[in-house]
């Protein structure tokens, strides 16, 4: 997307969001022309995911001022929603948000690691100082400024998965698991 388009969408979900009390993280297209997507990320002040109302609200006001501003040639899919628990990563500060949480790096270019170049990294973000990021990764800790990475979202462990479903600890043996498949979890007979 050209850079003036990005601007002036970007300016007009972040207005849209802030209308219902909403924080913009990211909103850009995917796809190729013809079949892009606009994808619309929120999250709300305290950094918790939105609710669908709010979503939909969102949705329809950002659908009626692009619709009259007519600044998008062609078709395209509007899509709001949560930033969720795999959200980008967009700078070092959000990077200084998330120490201690899972996270992927995909590099501009190869960076070096004990003499290995990668392309990207997955690990624990341990360190942020200035625009510098400490990721812990199998091996050791890796380092590198925040402005060489091409794109980055946070990685949730599945401890926090499970949490998020609302799930304290790991299902009981004989229990499907409900990350896998599409088992259901087992009733207790003091459930029944």
């Amino acid at each position: 997307m050209a850079a003036p388009l990005q601007e002036k969408v970007t300016a007009m979900a972040e207005m849209a969001a802030a209308a219902h009390g909403v924080k913009l993280i990211v909103a850009r297209f995917t796809g190729q022309q013809g079949r892009s997507t606009l994808e619309v990320l929120l999250e709300t002040p305290e950094g918790e995911s939105p609710d669908v109302e709010v979503c939909k609200a969102v949705s329809r006001m950002l659908s009626a001022q692009l619709d009259v501003a007519e600044i998008i040639a062609g078709r395209y899919t509007l899509e709001v929603s949560s930033a969720g628990l795999d959200r980008p990563l967009l700078s070092a500060a959000d990077c200084l948000r998330f120490i201690g949480k899972g996270a992927n790096f995909k590099f501009a270019d190869p960076q070096d690691f004990n003499g290995k170049p990668l392309g990207a990294a997955k690990g624990v973000i341990e360190a942020v100082e200035n625009e510098t990021i400490t990721l812990a990764v199998q091996g050791g800790s890796m380092v590198f400024a925040f402005g060489v990475v091409h794109r980055a979202e946070l990685d949730p462990t599945e401890a926090e998965l499970l949490a998020f479903m609302g799930f304290n600890t790991k299902p009981k043996r004989g229990t499907p698991h409900p990350l896998k498949g599409k088992g259901v979890i087992a009733r207790s007979k003091s459930d029944a």
